[in-house]
């Protein structure tokens, strides 16, 4: 894709600078800024197919709007969040600086306060879970990749539904630490919302305690201060959400594999590496 030439017809930017940006398991993303760093921009580029990606960057908006931090997305000349470019979808979102948070226990706390206040802004009525499941996990055709696979995202789905009516909001999808950046004035900010989907708030929370590398206690009890009235909720679902986010990681994996995708990483030992991950997560 001609990025610059994208810039310049779709949101009359013209940039003078180019970088390309890794890490990206499902899109393509570049750094791109104006002469003298007037402004930098962060465009990103994701499957047309992906229907999340519109829906993510409103709530960025949202977001935004609400004095969350969340790398804003620039509105094109035509007055649209994303443009489709040949077979792709682009936007445009505003540079975020910052560290990104690690493993102390006040980024974690950090991490449980912010997805609290965002799941605050963001809430939704609760909807149907097996049905919002069964869009999580569109990786049927890839569950036998290995034996264990499907039993494992067969019990995490009975587990899930067994807790009935539980508190749903838009969620970001993928907490990890990555997306967390800490700002000069002290506060956090929360980027990457090109994945954004209505769900239940315990998997957002079950993939922060994930990545929170077996230390998840800052994260749940940051969060049940910001959110009080969902402490009973975490208590009592959120390891059944733990298996869910891992069946999902599994079953991703089993695709990406499958499939031998390859973006985002350097090989495919990175994929069956994930899927390792997962397995082990299920006592395997």
């Amino acid at each position: 894709m001609d990025v610059a030439g994208v810039l310049r017809e779709r949101w009359d930017l013209k940039a003078t600078r180019l970088e390309v940006l890794t890490g990206g398991m499902n899109s393509a993303t570049w750094l791109a800024s104006s002469e003298g760093d007037a402004w930098r921009v962060v465009v990103k580029s994701v499957d047309v197919d992906d229907a999340s990606f519109g829906p993510g960057l409103e709530l960025a908006v949202r977001l935004d709007d609400a004095g969350v931090v969340s790398g804003r997305p620039w509105s094109s000349k035509g007055g649209r969040l994303v443009e489709r470019v040949d077979d792709r979808q682009v936007a445009v979102l505003e540079y975020v600086s910052g560290e990104e948070l690690g493993k102390t226990a006040a980024d974690r706390t950090s991490i449980g306060d912010l997805l609290g206040r965002v799941h605050t802004i963001a809430a939704v009525e609760t909807g149907d879970l097996q049905d919002w499941l069964r869009v999580l996990m569109p990786f049927d055709d890839y569950l036998d990749l290995e034996p264990w696979i499907r039993p494992a995202v067969a019990d995490a789905i009975a587990r899930a539904t067994a807790l009935g009516e539980i508190s749903w909001a838009w969620l970001h999808g993928d907490a990890a630490r990555e997306a967390f950046r800490r700002q000069p004035d002290g506060s956090v900010a929360l980027i990457d919302w090109g994945s954004a989907l209505p769900g239940p708030i315990l998997y957002d929370v079950a993939s922060a305690v994930m990545y929170a590398d077996g230390s998840p206690e800052h994260v749940v009890a940051a969060y049940v201060r910001r959110r009080p009235d969902l402490a009973g909720e975490i208590a009592r679902g959120l390891d059944a959400f733990l298996h869910v986010r891992w069946a999902v990681q599994a079953g991703y994996f089993a695709w990406r594999i499958g499939n031998n995708v390859l973006t985002g990483i350097s090989d495919e030992g990175e994929n069956r590496k994930g899927l390792a991950d997962a397995r082990r997560a299920f006592g395997g």
